[in-house]
């Protein structure tokens, strides 16, 4: 007989186990040699641009990449003060953030602070404000393996605390958002933009849901700042060059490590 039992619901997606252990163990699954270790705190980000310029400047200093099939993220050591912090660049996608995550935390991090952008769908709300993602709509696939089914899920009231503390006294205009995190770029129809902005999404991006998720699991702090990168609406979609913001982009970085040594 067979120690779990888990019940079937009608999609799988719902099948939540919250009971029996897992049989992948990150411990063993992406371990890797590193001289330095007792890090307790890491910046993730998806700005390459930033993270390619910070290595230049001398700022951070490659130490290993993370053994893994196709795209083997570079992880970092950037000293902030007395500390040495990791800073990581990855991919897209909820089920990258959840295997960082992991992977880290087995290492011994517990601080996570990440920096992204996201398509506005309110480009007269979010204008340039920095946004604190609070609150993030759950359709993805990750998150529902880290906690039962709900429609959303919240950031850490201790991290959101912090983050609000260090904007206000960096004199940062910001705005808190409830975000729509999606595993399908190219799904994100008239429809779904419709209801999301209806039950009060001001963003859309691909992960947050799962920093929350798996942060809440694992019992993690982390937390997360955006920017209006494109811009979303029913009448069509504006890229606007996200990816030539490089002030904004750095801004995001400095400010997310100051966040994250407050943790």
């Amino acid at each position: 007989m067979m120690k779990y039992q888990l019940k079937t619901e009608e999609f799988p997606i719902l099948e939540y186990d919250g009971v029996s252990p897992p049989i992948v163990n990150p411990h063993e699954y992406n371990s890797f040699v590193e001289t330095q270790r007792g890090i307790k705190r890491c910046l993730i980000t998806y700005f390459t641009d930033v993270v390619e310029a910070l290595e230049r400047d001398m700022k951070i200093n490659q130490v290993v990449r993370i053994r893994m099939e196709g795209y083997r993220p570079r992880l970092y050591h950037m000293q902030v003060g007395n500390e040495t912090i990791y800073v990581l660049p990855i991919p897209v996608g909820a089920p990258q953030a959840a295997r960082m995550l992991e992977v880290l935390n087995a290492r011994g991090v517990k601080k996570f602070m990440v920096c992204g952008g996201a398509g506005t769908l309110d480009d007269k709300k979010t204008g340039e404000k920095v946004l604190v993602p609070i609150s993030a709509v759950r359709d993805e696939g990750t998150s529902y393996h880290y906690m039962p089914p709900s429609r959303t899920v919240e950031m850490n009231p201790f991290v959101q605390g912090v983050i609000t503390k260090t904007l206000i006294e960096e004199k940062v205009d910001y705005l808190p958002v409830k975000t729509w995190t999606t595993d399908a770029i190219f799904r994100e129809t008239e429809g779904l933009v419709a209801l999301r902005k209806s039950e009060g999404c001001d963003v859309v991006e691909m992960e947050c849901s799962a920093f929350f998720a798996v942060s809440q699991h694992l019992g993690l702090k982390t937390g997360q700042l955006l920017y209006a990168a494109d811009y979303l609406s029913t009448e069509g979609w504006n890229y606007r060059d996200w990816h030539s913001r490089t002030d904004k982009r750095r801004q995001l970085v400095d400010l997310a490590v100051k966040c994250l040594m407050k943790l």
